[in-house]
């Protein structure tokens, strides 16, 4: 059954909020405009989904997108501000020499709108340029530097829409995960279980599967990631990784494991409650305001057996328009210097498995920070609650 969606938030407000913070890095950092040409990035900007677009983002004031005609039609029903783009990039490398003319275009454009902007002279952040756009750009002597930082800072802090769309999103990963368990039965496969998620994801409004692992028994560990024709037997476990793109192309990420059966070993009832155990833990670490060096300190200590495994995997990790980003929290590198802010949204993960062995369960959830305890978006996204 199709899953209603209620929403909640407001689209324009939305982008204005998201441009802002942005513009705002843009200062804190010494960037005078931003030129973006991954498709992520410009989705953030203009919360419109199109593809091969570029943005110019200007110190105040409106984001300047660079749309191909064939979309120009469905983006103007939602964002006016739209040019053609002067420069096809994915034609630079064609026979008739016009690659060098194309991006040299593009350079005296983008050099037009920073002077109109007042800001000609200062630093151009830049995402991705192909090799005659940069070679166009240096020759026409722009002072270019890496713009991802203005994005990946302003986009560390949802705002109250963003918020307001992971609640939706949990609630799409309540529907679908509970899809995945009650299809769980000796005999179906990992495909068959990874095709039911889909379309179950699609049934709770989702936009599309962004990484889905599905694996059982002694594909979990070591954690194959991909489905295969493997049939799930009785009395195993089987995990479920999900990442899924609901409203805004906001991102979720969580994973479950559940046991098939009714006879599960003291071995995998401990394995299971150690899991969740340090699951809630590690989640009632992440307080605003705590340092991160803090945060990881009041982590829940496992035993030595269990870390070369879940080393591999981050304690926690920003959400967001891709998979992680802006903060990260890993074991293997130092904490970061840094501070939690409220309205950080997270994914805190763990991977309970010895080397060698094939049991394993491993477990996710999305809270968002807050000043005191988290609030947690899979709060009803089920375990196997027989193991706690």
């Amino acid at each position: 059954m199709p899953m209603e969606i209620t929403q909640t938030w407001d689209d324009d407000r939305l982008r204005q909020e998201r441009v802002a913070l942005v513009q705002q890095q843009m200062r804190e950092q010494g960037v005078g405009a931003l030129y973006i040409g991954d498709g992520t990035t410009v989705r953030y900007l203009l919360n419109i989904k199109v593809p091969s677009v570029q943005a110019f983002v200007p110190p105040s004031g409106d984001v300047l997108a660079f749309v191909r005609p064939r979309d120009a039609g469905y983006v103007k029903l939602q964002y006016s501000n739209i040019v053609e783009p002067p420069y096809d990039s994915a034609m630079a490398w064609g026979p008739e020499g016009g690659a060098d003319a194309g991006a040299n275009k593009l350079a005296a454009f983008i050099e037009d709108l920073m002077a109109q902007n007042g800001v000609a002279g200062e630093a151009l952040g830049v995402d991705t340029l192909s090799f005659p756009a940069l070679a166009a750009f240096n020759a026409a002597e722009i002072k270019l530097t890496y713009g991802q930082p203005c994005i990946e800072m302003a986009r560390a802090v949802k705002t109250q829409d963003e918020i307001a769309i992971y609640r939706t999103i949990g609630d799409q990963y309540t529907h679908t995960v509970r899809a995945f368990r009650e299809a769980l039965r000796p005999g179906i496969s990992e495909n068959e279980l990874a095709g039911l998620v889909v379309s179950a994801w699609y049934e709770a409004g989702g936009e599309e599967m962004a990484q889905l692992n599905v694996c059982a028994g002694e594909n979990m560990n070591p954690w194959r990631r991909w489905p295969t024709q493997r049939a799930v037997r009785d009395e195993e476990f089987v995990g479920l990784d999900l990442h899924g793109f609901g409203p805004g192309g906001l991102r979720g990420d969580a994973s479950r494991t559940f046991y098939v059966g009714e006879y599960p070993t003291t071995e995998q009832r401990d394995l299971y409650k150690r899991a969740h155990d340090y699951l809630l833990g590690t989640i009632d670490a992440f307080h605003g305001g705590r340092t991160y060096a803090d945060a990881l300190a009041r982590v829940p200590k496992i035993a030595s057996k269990y870390e070369a495994q879940m080393y591999n995997y981050h304690v926690a990790h920003a959400i967001g328009m891709s998979h992680s980003g802006y903060p990260e929290v890993n074991n293997r590198k130092a904490p970061l210097s840094d501070t939690l802010k409220p309205n950080q949204v997270l994914s805190v993960e763990c991977f309970f498995a010895e080397e060698g062995a094939t049991q394993a369960v491993k477990l996710e959830e999305m809270i968002v920070v807050r000043d005191g305890a988290p609030e947690i978006l899979t709060l009803d996204v089920p375990f196997d609650e027989r193991f706690i």
